[in-house]
């Protein structure tokens, strides 16, 4: 989001619940953060799950995670069910729309996202947040792929690297988790995240 819109956002925001969304962050921590939903266009995509995960310093939080299950969609077809193995039956329970947004925003405050191809999540959410809360996802992001990519040209410049999800994995070692789940997804980004930062472990609590 740029300065002046977020500037104007606190502005328009500074009596509501969610004004300190608009403040820059000034700690340390990502949150890793993944989608599961009905289609891959996100003006039209409805949200099926959301995992966030905090990552400080050299750990992945996994007892501080974030899960949230939304009500079934009437998008929710065979293809995707094919995918994330999400059925109507198991989103009965789920929150609504603006309940889980509201939870998320509580949850993610104005830390940095982290994510796969995160533009996406984004403007999905922002979606959302515009409908029910007025203001799009104020967060700024982090695009694994991006940080993937520099590194592997930095070793191999004449090489460009393959950017797929598993082949990332794999290259970095670290395990494939529950994938095409949110919370399986967005752990194995945040561990990929760390396995691409120099002089670090990877630790998990």
């Amino acid at each position: 989001m740029l300065p002046l819109k977020r500037l104007w956002l606190a502005r328009k925001f500074a009596g509501s619940p969610w004004h300190h969304l608009f403040e820059a962050y000034k700690g340390e921590e990502v949150i890793a953060i993944d989608t599961e939903t009905t289609g891959l266009d996100p003006r039209r995509a409805d949200v099926l799950t959301i995992a966030a995960v905090p990552i400080r310093g050299r750990r992945v939080l996994t007892s501080q995670r974030l899960e949230l299950t939304l009500q079934a969609s009437p998008r929710l077809t065979g293809d995707s069910i094919r995918i994330h193995g999400l059925r109507h039956q198991d989103l009965s329970a789920g929150l609504t729309q603006k309940e889980a947004l509201e939870r998320l925003l509580g949850f993610i405050q104005n830390r940095p996202l982290l994510g796969y191809h995160v533009r996406f999540d984004i403007a999905l959410l922002s979606r959302l947040t515009k409908e029910h809360l007025g203001f799009e996802l104020p967060n700024r992001h982090l695009e694994l792929a991006h940080i993937y990519r520099s590194r592997q040209l930095r070793k191999n410049p004449d090489i460009e690297p393959h950017l797929g999800f598993e082949q990332m994995a794999t290259h970095l070692r670290v395990p494939l988790l529950a994938r095409h789940t949110a919370f399986g997804d967005a752990l194995t980004t945040a561990l990929m995240y760390l396995a691409l930062q120099p002089e670090q472990s990877l630790s998990n609590r």
